[in-house]
């Protein structure tokens, strides 16, 4: 088998898992960042249910004035009351005092609206409480397994790569450059299997002399339509192998 070829054959495969692991590589802080998210959003819940319940029992505290405000307006009516001096100022104070206690009692609604809403509430923040500690957990997790599996990648990638270098190193540079210059226009796939008289990326025929000729793997075809590096995966122990 042509020397050249067979690292060629070997090159492409190389080139292929060194692009499958930068994928891999260049995804690790996308998946992390969405590990921040999700962690952030969890967070976020619990914020938001203390920060509702704390906008709750202020406002608690507002009816709860204002119904003291109104006690204290009502109790002074009442002692004013003892000194009036004709019915009209007997009634409108009276009417004073019956207006503050109707006023009291929308503003008990309102705290009992607000006590009743309160376990909801309560409620709420215990849901988002256990969210985050579950997220907590698995996002602690999944960080550990995508840090491992980003090292491994690294490591993985990383060999590739030398071998990319070695095998790179002991092609012909006329050949190496035809392989660049085809790998670079084709999506990275420089070389392609010849079978059944076709060339199996581009499906495109060939001569049947053409065929059986690269049949041989012991030359260096091009496909005549993409211009890919044709071989024979069935015939790689050809008798004319030289490598």
């Amino acid at each position: 088998m042509n020397a050249d070829l067979k690292k060629l054959i070997r090159l492409q495969e190389v080139d292929l898992s060194v692009e499958e692991y930068r994928t891999k590589i260049e995804a690790f802080p996308v998946k992390s960042k969405a590990l921040d998210v999700k962690l952030a959003s969890a967070l976020q819940g619990v914020l938001l249910a203390k920060k509702a319940i704390e906008a709750s029992q202020s406002k608690h505290k507002e009816h709860e004035a204002k119904v003291s405000d109104l006690e204290a307006k009502i109790s002074k009516h009442r002692e004013q009351l003892m000194s009036v001096k004709t019915n009209t100022e007997y009634k409108a104070m009276t009417k004073e005092i019956e207006f503050s206690q109707e006023a009291i009692s929308k503003q008990e609604d309102h705290i009992l609206a607000i006590m009743e809403q309160a376990d909801e509430l309560a409620g709420i923040l215990k849901s988002a409480e256990a969210t985050l500690t579950e997220d907590e957990s698995m996002v602690l997790a999944e960080r550990s397994k995508l840090s491992e599996e980003n090292v491994k990648d690294l490591e993985t990638h990383a060999a590739y790569v030398d071998e990319r270098n070695q095998l790179s190193g002991g092609i012909d540079e006329a050949v190496f450059a035809r392989y660049e210059r085809v790998r670079n226009a084709r999506g990275g796939v420089a070389l392609a299997r010849a079978a059944d008289e076709m060339c199996t990326v581009c499906n495109v025929k060939m001569r049947p002399q053409r065929f059986q000729e690269v049949r041989q793997n012991d030359q260096i075809f091009s496909c005549e339509s993409c211009s890919r590096i044709l071989y024979d995966p069935e015939n790689m122990d050809h008798p004319f192998e030289v490598a």
